[in-house]
């Protein structure tokens, strides 16, 4: 009714939102240039479409619901009307909590809910709180105005224009209070709407679809509560949250097995129980391409030997050449480290890790240490000492110099990389001799 303009949708009105347009009246006749400018996009311009087309004693006069009819009869607020391209707003789901019905207007996408309208049951009938999109609303006429490029005081007179029909007063004399009460004004900061509060239902909905099963919703509000994103709304737990992640992971979710393998191993600090917890989660994310990380992350796990695994280089390396693929930048150091240093007898491949590294070779001016390191292990595999010399002096020059590596690691790099440089020096290779995982665990790598 309200894409059509009719009257009787005021009638579908929640009571908050009749308080709501009675809000939006007091600020047209009393607010001062500061106060509008505090309300969101979509509040501001129906308080500037009263001003422009009511007389104050008139609009003085109105009462809440008289305000709400005059809007939706005039297309300033509900929906807009449906066409062919673009069909009128509806809902796909509704999650209901009590006396809340919170919509969604489409599925979710691969990294959010679309939110839309909340309802509330009054009397035996679900209304609709008109306020609850005036966030969404805002957002996008914020994000229109910015795309415009004309500047917000230009295109709000432009959005007023195309509403009115007409051509729409300066926004100087919109800003001017009609009528000038400091008791109202502070009554105006008193009455302040809450819009936060469409968030927090949401977030209700989120946990409720959480607790129903619903896996996406799962990782979604244990991501906000382990990492306390949102600490107002949703308080920072790491237990609940790292459980929703893990639930959310068994279910099938990507992301949230990622970010529970993640989550566990550094809860863990890395001890070997946390590793075997956290495995499940890395194969399922790595399986899904979720992160290039992820794939990273499950060749450490082979090429160390954790969570009760085999040490195995072959897998080590084909788990780096699909993160390489799917954009690891250091996915290619991490290769042919593997295959120039692998302690596993058989499993070393020292011409092919040759062959990988040329690709470093050729712009060694950009190299980091690390990958000067790996380079020159590379070398040394295949009986170059001398360019093994050349590229490993260059690795340490370089470590010694990063102002990222801490005084506690410092050393023991510099240790383990002069090591490697005196067999170098006296024509022996280097063969893998530790492993990653205990060097972080010692804080030392």
């Amino acid at each position: 009714m309200s894409s059509q303009n009719k009257a009787e949708s005021v009638d579908l009105l929640a009571a908050s939102s009749l308080v709501h347009f009675g809000f939006l009246r007091d600020m047209a006749l009393y607010a001062s240039p500061e106060q509008v400018r505090r309300l969101p996009s979509g509040d501001r311009i129906t308080v500037y479409l009263l001003r422009a087309t009511q007389q104050p004693e008139a609009l003085k006069a109105m009462d809440n619901r008289a305000v709400a009819r005059l809007c939706m009869t005039e297309g300033w607020s509900g929906v807009e009307e449906g066409n062919e391209d673009r069909p009128i707003l509806s809902l796909s789901n509704v999650t209901v909590i009590e006396d809340l019905a919170v919509g969604e207007v489409a599925p979710p996408t691969e990294s959010q809910f679309q939110f839309g309208p909340i309802l509330v049951r009054e009397d035996g009938q679900w209304r609709y709180r008109y306020e609850s999109l005036i966030p969404d609303v805002s957002a996008y006429m914020d994000q229109t105005f910015k795309q415009a490029g004309l500047g917000e005081v230009r295109t709000m007179e432009l959005a007023l224009a195309g509403l009115l029909e007409d051509e729409a007063p300066s926004m100087v004399l919109l800003d001017r209070t009609p009528m000038d009460d400091a008791a109202m004004r502070t009554r105006l900061n008193e009455s302040w709407p809450d819009y936060a509060a469409p968030f927090r239902w949401r977030l209700r909905a989120v946990r409720s679809k959480a607790e129903a099963g619903d896996a996406f919703a799962q990782f979604a509000y244990g991501a906000l509560q382990y990492s306390g994103g949102l600490p107002q709304m949703v308080p920072k737990n790491t237990t609940e949250g790292l459980a929703w992640l893990e639930k959310a992971s068994e279910g099938g979710q990507a992301k949230a097995a990622w970010l529970a393998s993640i989550a566990i191993t550094e809860e863990g600090r890395y001890s070997d129980d946390a590793m075997q917890r956290a495995l499940p989660h890395l194969k399922r994310a790595a399986a899904q391409g979720v992160d290039p990380q992820a794939l990273l992350t499950l060749a450490q796990y082979h090429h160390d030997g954790l969570a009760g695994m085999a040490r195995d280089c072959h897998q080590a390396e084909e788990w780096a050449a699909r993160a390489e693929e799917a954009g690891a930048k250091q996915a290619r150091n991490e290769r042919v480290w593997i295959l120039a240093t692998c302690p596993v007898p058989g499993q070393r491949e020292a011409a092919r890790a040759l062959e990988l590294a040329q690709f470093m070779i050729q712009r060694k001016d950009e190299l980091g240490w690390h990958e000067l390191d790996t380079v020159a292990s590379a070398l040394a595999a295949n009986g170059d000492f001398t360019q093994a010399v050349q590229f490993q002096a260059l690795a340490i020059e370089k470590m010694t110099a990063d102002a990222d590596v801490s005084k506690e690691r410092r050393g023991p790099i510099q240790k383990r990389m002069k090591a490697r440089l005196g067999k170098y020096r006296s024509g022996r290779d280097y063969v893998l001799d530790y492993r990653a995982i205990d060097e972080m665990r010692a804080n030392r790598l």
